[in-house]
């Protein structure tokens, strides 16, 4: 699922907001690169196993643009070395692949030659395909994906209504996509959906057209005007989903809502492969914001700022309790969870134009001692973090030179 983290400068309050990703605008590329080793926490300090966490290299790679165009990023599989990227350009969207050890395009190919009409763009992790939004030529939309290695794309789904919204999001390993009407549209209490795409099928059988592989799809019931944010674990094979209501308490009419569930804030639930929906106990009296479903649990944050854990989420009981604690009032940090659960990392801005990145073990359900800071810069911005197989933790933003031009940077910290 992409969105902007320069409410990195925003007050923790905003939690709901810091689902949303700027667009990240690039021309042509540069190189630099650097290797060190770094041990966190100070090696005095550490017990002699293996089991510690180690950032052993920082990687950067750098470049310029201009602002007319946008450019959707993604890091290959680690090792690789490999920066994929969807970028406009003379009214088409290209999809390259770069090598950024020699610095060279080691592949392009045009996606749609549309590209203003295009949005929702977001790369699968490792780059192996790309979805996107289109209008058709009837005034309706269609959501898309391309695949770049046989060069094909299909259409998911079509629709006619311009004002239906959906969201998106990838599991970890970049086969599945899922997909969600939005809490917002105009009629909150019509049934809703959300569509589970197996794109790893496709490549069995690659030919343009509509979706030819598998989907799950799971039928919801509006409940009114809300949030909803759907997070897939590692594979795709689990979906935990949160209907949070626009206002917390006394946010529900009696319209479409039954009697037994009058004054419910929130409501829960558990998705499977096989289309199985279960409806999981409430655990939250207030207002959170979830973050990652792992095996060690679900990660959510609070209003403040504070990083929860929720443990035993299909129990009857489940418990939430906080991990780390919210960030100095004025700055709110935004964690970055890795798909096993045992690793977070944050996100704070130290002034207008200079933020650090932080890291920290989950041991036992537990913060294995205080963040410890890995990596601070100075940029304007910072466009997003991702984390990938458990063994890199990704980041890139840009800093305008002028109106017209920027640098942009994407740093890959191994672990």
């Amino acid at each position: 699922m992409g969105v902007s983290m320069r409410q990195g400068k925003r007050r923790a309050c905003r939690v709901f907001l810091t689902a949303a990703l700027a667009a990240l605008v690039i021309g042509g590329c540069g190189h630099k690169e650097r290797t060190r080793v770094i041990v966190l926490p100070p090696i005095e300090a550490q017990a002699p196993d293996n089991e510690k966490f180690r950032i052993n290299s920082i990687r950067e790679y750098v470049g310029s643009g201009r602002e007319e165009e946008r450019l959707h990023l993604a890091w290959g599989e680690p090792g690789t070395d490999l920066l994929y990227l969807m970028k406009e350009e003379d009214g088409k969207y290209l999809y390259q692949t770069i090598d950024t050890r020699s610095n060279t395009v080691a592949g392009s190919v045009c996606v749609e030659d549309r590209a203003g009409d295009m949005a929702n763009v977001s790369i699968a992790p490792g780059g192996g395909s790309v979805s996107y939004e289109i209008q058709n030529g009837g005034g309706g939309m269609e959501l898309k994906v391309f695949f770049p290695e046989p060069g094909i794309r299909q259409t998911l789904h079509t629709w006619e209504d311009s004002e239906e919204t959906y969201s998106y999001i990838w599991s970890d390993d970049g086969t599945k996509l899922i997909s969600w009407q939005n809490g917002d549209t105009k009629n909150p209490y019509a049934d809703w959906r959300i569509t589970e795409y197996h794109l790893d099928s496709v490549l069995k059988d690659t030919r343009e057209g509509f979706f030819n592989g598998r989907r799950t799809q799971f039928l919801m019931k509006g409940q009114g005007y809300s949030w909803r944010i759907v997070l897939p674990n590692a594979d795709g094979s689990e979906i935990y989903v949160r209907e949070q209501f626009r206002t917390f308490n006394d946010s529900m009419t009696d319209e479409g809502v039954n009697q037994e569930d009058q004054g419910k804030d929130a409501f829960n639930w558990l998705l499977t492969e096989d289309a199985d929906v279960t409806e999981l106990a409430e655990y939250s009296k207030e207002s959170v914001y979830p973050v990652k479903y792992t095996p060690v649990g679900l990660y959510v944050q609070e209003e403040d700022g504070s990083l929860c854990l929720v443990d035993n989420i299909r129990s009857e009981h489940p418990v939430k309790k906080e991990l780390l604690p919210a960030a100095r009032e004025q700055y709110v940090s935004v964690p970055c969870i890795c798909e096993n659960g045992d690793h977070v990392f944050l996100t704070e801005w130290l002034n207008y134009s200079r933020y650090q990145i932080s890291g920290v073990r989950i041991l036992g359900g537990e913060a294995d001692g205080d963040p410890v800071v890995m990596y601070q810069d100075n940029y304007d911005s910072l466009i997003r973090m991702t984390v990938q197989q458990d063994q890199a933790v990704i980041f890139w933003g840009k800093e305008s030179l002028d109106e017209e031009q920027y640098h942009y940077k994407v740093t890959v910290l191994e672990y």
